[in-house]
């Protein structure tokens, strides 16, 4: 009889161990279309056993544990893949703004604008005592240096966005921090007692995926299952149940932009420690791009200046006086402008060489279109804005280009993942037909044992 008992209990925890099975093999199914979930596999084990002669049996059996089915490896490659994603992203779309503002397919350009500057004064060289050539070339000088400051006002919007940006990304940051902390400890309280937690750990992965997506990082799992996170120079973001928080500061000697800081060290920038993520796309783009492409527009602005009012200055204008400056002296392109004696009476537009009211002084000044005034005397102010045009379109390929090929990667990643950790419901479907099996026979095994012991009561009786 005793050994029919012991058969009863084998059965029963087939049964509830079975049980079981189909209960995580349904939570895989529901969870089919759960973004970041990693399906679970019931580990079966055996337990107890019997003698037979002086062989020991293994006849019970127990869900030993239930496996959360992941790779690490593939976890690391797509985080750090994420890392690429984002930098190339931030990248592609703010250099597409950038692109934006020097596209002239649709005229309006600088290029377009300056050739009709220089012919302007062609024009007045043609009929220097002419009212209406003056207004003219006035007329295109402004709006050329409309253009420029345009094109500049334009340039600084695009960094002070990224800036604004940074400082929404890093409040982002603080927050997904916090709440990886909070998955951390929720994460030990689980296992510590022997509990399965990959629930947690899902959202702990979705989420590291997502701030390794904003900010460069490194992160190890501790023993107790707490996720570690931290700088490339090893400073802590998330340590166990805590997070260390960052925070912006404005920098006086960078146009007053935001230096990325922790909370606790307000004064000391990390801006160099962060080499990829979308935050080290801001920067690159806010502290680099930028401010090349604005320094070579104000190179172009200040050497096309400084040539006119030289060559202006030699001239004569209508009432026989020296020439001033044709334009006003400025620090750059953002503050281009016609000077305000020749606008308020373009007589004074020094076309002259000589007092005898010539047109040879404009001619000289149509022709420094053609001058090598640009990057050491190398090339003409058309060549060197062209120059930054293509530049500026190469810049935008590339992050255009770099962004596909690291997209495409982080797919192949993500697909890899996927296939090893998602939910198939081919596969699911045949596990809950096999513990379904397992099931049917272990209630059969129990009926017939149930059989057994009502025959051998009866034959007590």
């Amino acid at each position: 009889m005793s050994d029919l008992f012991q058969i009863m209990n084998t059965t029963k925890q087939a049964i509830l161990s079975h049980t079981t099975a189909i209960s995580v093999t349904s939570g895989n199914i529901a969870n089919v279309n759960t973004e970041g979930y990693s399906r679970l596999r019931p580990v079966f084990g055996s337990k107890g056993t019997i003698s037979a002669g002086a062989v020991d049996i293994e006849v019970g059996v127990e869900i030993s544990t239930i496996e959360r089915i992941y790779n690490r490896y593939l976890e690391t490659q797509v985080v750090e893949q994420a890392q690429e994603v984002g930098y190339n992203q931030v990248q592609s779309d703010l250099l597409g703004q950038v692109d934006g503002i020097f596209d002239e397919s649709d005229g309006g350009g600088i290029n377009e604008l300056m050739s009709a500057f220089w012919n302007a004064w062609s024009d007045l060289s043609a009929s220097p005592e002419g009212y209406e050539e003056r207004d003219a070339l006035v007329s295109a000088a402004r709006n050329l240096t409309q253009a420029f400051q345009e094109r500049s006002r334009e340039l600084t919007d695009v960094q002070a966005d990224a800036n604004e940006t940074l400082a929404s990304n890093i409040e982002s940051l603080n927050g997904y921090l916090s709440e990886m902390a909070d998955l951390n400890d929720k994460i030990v309280e689980v296992e510590i007692t022997g509990g399965t937690a990959s629930d947690l750990r899902d959202k702990r992965s979705t989420l590291l995926k997502t701030v390794s997506g904003m900010i460069e990082l490194d992160y190890y799992e501790a023993s107790d299952g707490s996720l570690s996170v931290f700088l490339s120079d090893g400073r802590s973001l998330v340590e166990g149940g805590v997070s260390h928080a960052l925070d912006v500061a404005v920098n006086p000697s960078n146009d007053n932009y935001y230096d990325i800081v922790f909370e606790s060290d307000p004064g000391t920038a990390i801006n160099d420690q962060i080499h990829s993520g979308e935050i080290a796309g801001l920067l690159s783009v806010r502290d680099d791009l930028i401010p090349g492409y604005l320094s070579d527009l104000d190179d172009l602005a200040n050497n096309l200046v400084s040539a006119v009012n030289s060559r202006h200055g030699q001239g004569f204008d209508l009432n026989g006086d020296s020439g001033g400056n044709f334009f006003a002296v400025g620090s750059g392109a953002r503050d281009m402008e016609v000077d305000a004696a020749i606008l308020a009476d373009s007589g004074k537009i020094a076309a002259a060489t000589t007092v005898d009211g010539n047109g040879d002084n404009a001619l000289l000044i149509s022709e420094i279109q053609d001058s090598l005034i640009m990057k050491g005397n190398t090339l003409t102010v058309g060549s060197f804005y062209s120059s930054l045009v293509s530049r500026v379109g190469g810049d935008v390929q590339n992050a255009s280009r770099s962004l596909e090929h690291q997209t495409l990667i982080q797919e192949q990643y993500e697909t890899s993942m996927e296939s090893l950790s998602g939910v198939s419901l081919d596969e699911e479907m045949m596990n809950l037909i096999r513990y379904q099996m397992g099931y049917n026979a272990a209630g059969k095994l129990c009926a017939v044992v149930s059989e057994m012991m009502d025959t051998l009561i009866a034959l007590g009786e």
